[in-house]
């Protein structure tokens, strides 16, 4: 019996894999050698009978050996679960870098109402996030910051994530751990924090959920050498005011300048930078932090990582958006009680800010600015919000419109980060 269906047979009857034999399949699968049926079948006994934690640790490990593997122990590194206005990796990572954190992060692009960190930092004239791997490490030596795209490493991960998505196969623990931290431990860098969402418009709905995951990326990663640990993030509203590409990075820009930012995002993104350095052991994170900010040194250096990466910094002050404008009217009057994620990240999506399938070309220039934050007054008829980009702006008005709630008192801002392990 090949390796494959030996795998399939025990794990279609709940049994565990050794992980010989998951090394097997993984080095078959990558190389072609294990067709995307026999693959297919696999990933829907795992889906269905999960996997103990010895199998999880084995796949991930393979997975992380699949290709090409960096190594930055000195480095810090943070991964989101994804989310709606997600731009964490915008701020708290130049902010952490300013503090003598230096950083090292391979990101993805965005797939549905997932905004992909490399999308919003191509939205800048010039930018290009494909480095090679010494040109990578030497923009983290110099500058402190170098974000690229994944390219070769953990190739296993990329094509069974491609088969998962086909398949109804993503939401399994298991499958998700493994995928998340095989990548990271191929990145190579040695201090790492999860911030794990939950809410409407994340993959984790429940902050039940979202432990679970949190305690298994971290329990994964440490077994792998990496010191980490997480934090639970709301996704239940989008973070911040702005939702797609060059809306997201001139929302960015604006907080590394210390000017005014919506709670959620200064709290979350401050919380982000702080866990950072205390991972790396810098003294004083919280007044490092404040410093940072304050001096403008967040800033420079975001405009240094821009500069190497090819972006032209003269273009930040006004980044191109969409010509194509529609306000959103409030469909009653009351107290804003939230904007759902869902409905604004879908909204988003049909504007053209996002992709359904990985083949599909984003608009950078396309997005939703929301007008109100929660608690504001608004009257019906008020605009709540702006909507950039004429691809199916119509839609996209209406799922704005629904994704508003209104109270008829004020209610206090939910907390943006719901917990810490």
């Amino acid at each position: 019996m090949s390796d494959i269906l030996e795998a399939i047979e025990i794990k279609k009857r709940g049994g565990e894999l050794p992980e010989p034999l998951i090394r097997s399949v993984v080095a078959g699968y990558t190389a072609g050698r294990i067709p995307d049926y026999q693959m297919s079948a696999l990933l829907m006994a795992i889906f269905i009978r999960g996997m103990g934690y010895e199998e999880t640790l084995s796949l991930t490990r393979a997975m992380a050996d699949s290709g090409k593997r960096y190594s930055f122990p000195g480095c810090v590194d943070k991964h989101s679960t994804g989310g709606v206005g997600d731009k964490v990796s915008l701020t708290a990572l130049p902010l952490a870098a300013a503090c003598g954190a230096p950083v090292a992060k391979l990101s993805g692009r965005g797939l549905g109402i997932t905004g992909g960190t490399i999308d919003k930092l191509e939205s800048i004239p010039g930018f290009s996030c494909s480095l090679t791997e010494e040109r990578f490490r030497r923009q983290v030596e110099e500058v402190g910051l170098a974000i690229a795209e994944a390219g070769e490493l953990a190739p296993a991960d990329r094509a069974i994530y491609a088969l998962r998505d086909a398949t109804g196969t993503v939401d399994s623990l298991p499958l998700i751990g493994s995928s998340i931290v095989s990548k990271k431990a191929a990145t190579g860098a040695g201090h790492l924090l999860y911030d794990v969402k939950c809410g409407s418009g994340a993959f984790m709905h429940t902050p039940e959920e979202a432990r679970e995951l949190a305690r298994l990326l971290i329990r994964l990663s440490q077994d792998l050498g990496i010191r980490a640990s997480a934090m639970i993030s709301d996704m239940s509203r989008p973070l911040g005011r702005a939702v797609g590409n060059a809306l997201e990075v001139r929302e960015s820009l604006s907080f590394l300048r210390g000017e005014e930012a919506p709670q959620d995002l200064g709290e979350v993104a401050r919380s982000v930078a702080v866990r950072l350095l205390e991972l790396k052991g810098v003294a004083e994170p919280e007044r490092a932090v404040g410093r940072a900010l304050t001096s403008g040194a967040a800033y420079e250096l975001f405009v240094r990582f821009v500069r190497a990466q090819g972006g032209d910094p003269d273009s930040l002050a006004d980044l191109p958006l969409s010509s194509e404008v529609r306000e959103v009217p409030s469909p009653g009057a009351g107290y804003v009680e939230r904007f759902d994620a869902l409905g604004v990240g879908r909204a988003a999506l049909l504007l053209g800010a996002g992709r359904q399938k990985k083949s599909d070309p984003v608009d950078p220039g396309a997005g939703v600015e929301l007008l109100v934050d929660l608690g504001d007054q608004v009257e019906e008829g008020q605009p709540v919000a702006r909507l950039y980009g004429g691809r199916e702006a119509g839609r996209a008005a209406g799922l704005v419109a629904g994704a508003l709630v209104l109270s008829p008192e004020p209610a206090p801002a939910p907390p943006a980060i719901l917990d810490s392990l």
